[in-house]
C-alpha cells in the first residue's frame, strides 16, 4: 500500500508539472514518444505471455488483436481515445473547451479510477498469476499518461487554477480506486483475469499511436530511436526476472 501512494504522490507531481510547463512543445515531445516503447515493450514481454500460459498464443493474439482493431476504429472515425495523442489534435480555444472539457473530465475521472485499481493489484491479496505484470504495466503507463492529463487540463480550461483543480481531482479518484482495490479482497483477482485482454490491447494501441505521432513529425528514424529502449529494457527486465523466478 506504501508502494501505491508513492505512486499516486509522483504521478500527481508529473501531472501538476505538466500544468506548470504545458505549451513548451519542445518538452512535450520529447517526454511523450519516449515512453511508446515501454508502452510496447510492457505489453508484449509481460502482459501477453502471462495471458499466453492460461488461454493458449493463438487464441490470446487474435482476442487482442480483435480489440485493438476496434479500438483503432473508434480512435479514428469516432473520437481520440489515446490520451497521449489527443492533445496534439486539440486546438486551444475557449469555445471548443467549454464543448468538450466536462465530458473529457469524467472520463478521466473513470478512467484514472480503473487505473488506480490496477496499480494496486499488487498490493491486494490476489491470486491471479497476471496481477503483478498488469500492476507494473498500469504503473508504467501513468508516468506518460500524468504529462498528457497536466497538458490536456490546461488546453481544456481558460484558468491555470481550474486546470490544476482538475488535476487533484482525478489524482484523488485515482487514490480512490486503489484503496477499493485493496480492500476488494477476491474481486481483485476476477478483475485482473477480466481486465488482461482489454488492458494489454490498450497498452498496444496507446504505444502504436504515440509512435505513430512522432513518425508524422520527425521520421521513421526518430519513432525507431524513441521505442527501441523501452522495448529492450521491457524484454531484458522480463528475461531476467523470469530468469531469478525460476
Amino acid at each position: 500500500m506504501t508502494a501505491f501512494l508513492a505512486i499516486c504522490l509522483l504521478t500527481s507531481f508529473i501531472a501538476l508539472a505538466s500544468v506548470v510547463w504545458a505549451g513548451r512543445s519542445v518538452l512535450e515531445r520529447r517526454a511523450l514518444p519516449w515512453t511508446a516503447g515501454i508502452l510496447l515493450g510492457i505489453s508484449i514481454f509481460w502482459i501477453l505471455p502471462e495471458m499466453a500460459q492460461g488461454r493458449g498464443w493463438i487464441p490470446t493474439l487474435v482476442s487482442i488483436f480483435g480489440i485493438s482493431l476496434v479500438l483503432g476504429l473508434v480512435d479514428r472515425r469516432v473520437c481520440p481515445i489515446c490520451p497521449f495523442c489527443a492533445y496534439e489534435m486539440q486546438p486551444k480555444g475557449v469555445a471548443r473547451a467549454c464543448a468538450v472539457g466536462w465530458p473529457l473530465l469524467l472520463f478521466a475521472c473513470i478512467h484514472s479510477f480503473l487505473d488506480g485499481w490496477t496499480i494496486a493489484l499488487s498490493a491486494a491479496p490476489s491470486r491471479a498469476s497476471v496481477a503483478p505484470a498488469l500492476s507494473w504495466a498500469a504503473t508504467v503507463h501513468k508516468l506518460p499518461e500524468a504529462v498528457a492529463i497536466g497538458v490536456l487540463a490546461v488546453r481544456l480550461t481558460s484558468d491555470r487554477r481550474v486546470a490544476l483543480g482538475a488535476v487533484l481531482l482525478i489524482q484523488a479518484v485515482m487514490t480512490a480506486g486503489g484503496i477499493l482495490s485493496v480492500r476488494a479482497g477476491n474481486i481483485d483477482a476476477r478483475w485482473a483475469e477480466l481486465s488482461a485482454l482489454p488492458a494489454c490491447a490498450i497498452l498496444l494501441l496507446f504505444g502504436l499511436l504515440t509512435l505513430y505521432q512522432e513518425w508524422q513529425v520527425n521520421g521513421r528514424k526518430s519513432a525507431i530511436r524513441a521505442a527501441a529502449p523501452g522495448v529492450l529494457g521491457s524484454g531484458l527486465t522480463a528475461l531476467v526476472t523470469n530468469i531469478l523466478v525460476r
